[in-house]
């Protein structure tokens, strides 16, 4: 079997010549994926624009309105760091419709990869650092209130903490949030995850975990998770 993958050609939009954020990169995932016969067009599913309703299950009513209308403060937009459009809109809504379509395929089929998402640096109130809707948050919230799952453990493993989700799931115990990231990186205040790993042999531990752990290889922290469910 082939591996299932979410996609949509609305993960593209345009934006101004020069900009950093490297936009085309997920047509160009798409297409690798397919030259290389790791997916086929048959193994990939196409996700709908998530709605308010499962956008508000993280993020506040009035940012949800004010991002997709385009009446964000100009502070707030440089925030984010990318340029509104109706574009941008539809592109970052699908981009959620399309992790929420990924963890019920993954429940489906054992396995499922959506080629965009994993913007953990969007806060309820607030989008920061190209991230203006938490897709993991939102999908595990869902996941929740539908009583699909009783625990998630998220493994964030971008060279920048996820802020945004261990902000998010911070007083939720159904929610394990784990981060390895670089800490002398963005964003530059951290939050506090429930096992962040900041270093490859630094370790920093909240207090759902029972136990201080320094030094310790990655592998080590997967029976703390386990004794965690």
């Amino acid at each position: 079997m082939n591996l299932p993958v979410v996609y949509h050609s609305d993960y593209v939009t345009p934006l101004p010549e020069q900009h950093r954020f490297p936009m085309p990169k997920f047509k160009l995932l798409y297409e690798l994926l397919l030259k290389d016969q790791i997916i086929t067009q048959e193994s990939t599913y196409k996700p709908t624009i998530a709605n308010d309703k499962l956008l508000q299950l993280v993020h506040n009513e009035t940012y949800v309105s004010q991002f997709c209308d385009g009446t964000l403060d100009d502070k707030s937009k440089r925030r984010i760091g990318l340029p509104w459009s109706e574009g941008l809109v539809k592109r970052t809504c699908t981009a959620v419709g399309g992790t929420i379509l990924t963890v019920q395929l993954a429940l489906e089929h054992g396995i499922c990869c959506n080629l965009a998402g994993g913007t953990h640096h969007a806060f309820p109130d607030y989008g920061s650092g190209f991230c203006i809707f938490n897709d993991i948050a939102i999908a595990s919230r869902y996941l929740l209130i539908e009583k699909i799952v009783n625990k998630i453990l998220i493994i964030d493993l971008d060279v920048h903490q996820g802020d945004g989700t261990a902000f998010i799931f911070r007083d939720d115990e159904r929610v394990f949030t784990f981060s390895m990231h670089c800490e002398a990186n963005f964003p530059y205040r951290k939050q506090k995850s429930d096992l962040d790993i900041p270093h490859w042999l630094e370790v920093k531990v909240k207090s759902k975990v029972s136990r201080n752990f320094q030094r310790k290889s990655f592998f080590d922290f997967f029976p703390i998770l386990e004794k965690e469910q």
